[in-house]
């Protein structure tokens, strides 16, 4: 029988079918039937899962894990970037998915890092790992996930975290200002403001700012995906200047927040980066300015050039640790 495993972010849901190849502990899991849906076309989880499960065999799911992007008591989740509330209970119920429960996204993440393998992963900086010694995943997506991830008995065990949400530090002038115009509009700038899909609007907006351009009717921003948009022109060696900036701004800043939050938790087992813009913009994190960002610690510089860092390039990683979180809870 298989396990309906479910990643529900703020912008896409992915449900898949989960098969472990190997007990718990053990880290293969094999996803069938992996279908990708838009939130926006759904008023709800209810429907995305009814129309997902109408269309297998009756039965072949028995119960359920998915990660959501929000804080989860495992019954209960209200999503962060997402205007859904959903129950655990009322979902088994109507699904016949028995024990149904939820986890955090980025625990998922958290769990699913075992579950990779090296063809998975494309290194920023070996580093010198330390077996068994805490790691971190760390994402930007719609928001931005973190994942501390601690040894206990035979394998890691993430915690659920809200650390996307901590305050932003600016480190000099550009950052100063960078803050002072996004506190315009959000009062409070916490890292998800910067280092995220919307974050890096900002940082694009910010930009047109500086140079006296307006916003409106901006080829990027009128897009259907405008952090897409801003991060592919700035990629692009002909784009225009401000996309540009910008994409080298959200870079510096992404390693600049993942270095403070490996430094927070002495991440010396490995720091990845998760979510769905680190595999976009793989080129960007490859040039200097990441890890320029990331090492950047003052007194603990030298100290950050050992933490192994590397992009998690599977965008499955987050069905994969749903399914291994269950085989753990199981075991």
């Amino acid at each position: 029988m298989s396990l309906l495993v479910g990643d529900i972010g703020g912008t896409h849901t992915r449900l898949a079918l989960a098969e472990p190849d190997a007990p718990s502990g053990g880290c293969r899991i094999t996803l069938r039937d992996v279908t990708r849906y838009e939130n926006a076309r759904y008023p709800d989880l209810d429907a995305i899962l009814a129309e997902y499960l109408s269309s297998r065999s009756p039965g072949r799911a028995r119960t359920g894990c998915l990660a959501v992007a929000g804080p989860t008591d495992g019954r209960r989740v209200r999503f962060t970037n997402l205007g859904w509330e959903l129950d655990a209970n009322c979902l088994s119920e109507r699904h016949g998915l028995a024990g149904l429960r939820f986890i955090n996204d980025f625990s998922a993440v958290g769990w699913g890092l075992a579950a990779l393998e090296a063809s998975d992963l494309s290194p920023l900086q070996v580093g010198r790992p330390s077996p068994r010694a805490p790691r971190v995943a760390v994402g930007a997506g719609t928001g931005l996930g973190v994942s501390l991830c601690v040894w206990q008995d035979r394998g890691y065990r993430p915690l659920a975290s809200e650390g996307g949400h901590i305050g932003f530090a600016p480190v000099n002038a550009e950052q100063d200002r960078l803050l002072a115009f996004l506190r315009r509009t959000h009062g409070r700038v916490s890292v998800e403001r910067l280092v995220s899909g919307p974050g890096l609007c900002d940082i694009y907006r910010f930009c047109l700012a500086e140079a006296g351009r307006r916003e409106e009717g901006d080829a990027c921003l009128s897009q259907p995906d405008a952090a897409r948009a801003v991060s592919q022109t700035g990629l692009a060696p002909e784009g225009p200047a401000e996309a540009q900036r910008a994409l080298a701004l959200f870079v510096r800043l992404y390693g600049q927040v993942a270095g403070d939050i490996a430094l927070l938790t002495r991440a010396a087992g490995g720091v990845y980066l998760a979510g769905g813009i680190a595999p976009q913009i793989l080129t960007a994190l490859h040039g200097a300015g990441f890890l320029l960002g990331f090492r950047d610690k003052g007194r603990f510089s030298a100290w950050m050039e050992e933490a192994p860092v590397a992009v998690a390039l599977a965008p499955d990683i987050g069905l994969r640790g749903a399914a291994v979180a269950a085989e753990n809870e199981a075991a």
